[in-house]
Order: C-alpha cells, then sequence, then structure tokens
C-alpha cells in the first residue's frame, strides 16, 4: 500500500505530474484551478508594503465552485480525497501567510470562511 502526505497529493493537483488530471470531474478540475491560484497568491508578501495579495474575486468563484461540488458530492456519493486534502491546504496557506503579512487580520477572516465552508461541505450528510 502505497501511503501519499498531504504535500505530496497537494503538488501531483497543482502540477500536472501524473495522470491523475484524467480522474477528476469538470467540477473537481475547476477547484484544482481556483486552489492553485490561490496558493501561489499566498506564497509570500507579493503585495506592497508587506502585505500578501487577497484576492476576493478569486475566494468567492472558489466558494461557489465549493456550492456546485456540494450537490455533485450528494449525487455521486463520492468525495475525492485528493479534492479534500487540496482544499484543506488552500485553507492552511491562508493561516500561515496571516503569520507574516501585514494584512493577517484579513487573510483570517478569509481562512475562517473558507475553513468552515469546507468544514460544512464534507460533514452535512455525515
Amino acid at each position: 500500500m502505497n501511503i501519499r502526505t498531504l504535500g505530496e497529493i497537494c503538488h501531483e493537483c497543482l502540477t500536472e505530474e501524473g495522470s491523475m488530471t484524467n480522474q477528476f470531474s469538470e467540477i473537481e478540475k475547476q477547484i484544482i484551478e481556483s486552489s492553485k491560484a490561490l496558493v501561489f497568491q499566498l506564497r509570500g508578501n507579493q503585495a506592497v508594503n508587506g502585505n500578501a495579495i487577497i484576492d476576493i474575486k478569486l475566494i468567492n468563484v472558489l466558494h461557489e465552485q465549493l456550492d456546485i461540488y456540494k450537490v455533485h458530492i450528494e449525487n455521486s456519493q463520492f468525495v475525492n480525497k485528493d479534492i479534500v486534502g487540496l482544499l484543506f491546504y488552500t485553507c492552511t496557506r491562508f493561516y500561515l501567510q496571516s503569520k507574516y503579512s501585514k494584512n493577517s487580520s484579513e487573510l483570517i477572516i478569509q481562512f475562517e470562511k473558507l475553513y468552515t465552508k469546507v468544514l460544512t461541505l464534507y460533514t452535512t450528510n455525515l
């Protein structure tokens, strides 16, 4: 049994290594692209004056995609563990970057919104 770390799973989702892209539904591919863009924006203080980039439009797109994904999960009764890991990794990037950015309060607000959304997504049907 090959056990992969969360970092390995996220790396595979965020890059085009292997043939993983064939196993994803269309909505999952969209979630991967949005998460990929957010994760790369949240690496370092790329905005001016020690602030991290917070792309509210893209964050809202991800929230909309998660609403669609919730219906997809309910219909297929299947959850892709790689998407679960990627979403939690994306949440973690908001939290981690808040430790190093001057706009940490904004990052924490976005972290809490996304984290709550992800938890709700995966715990509603338990």
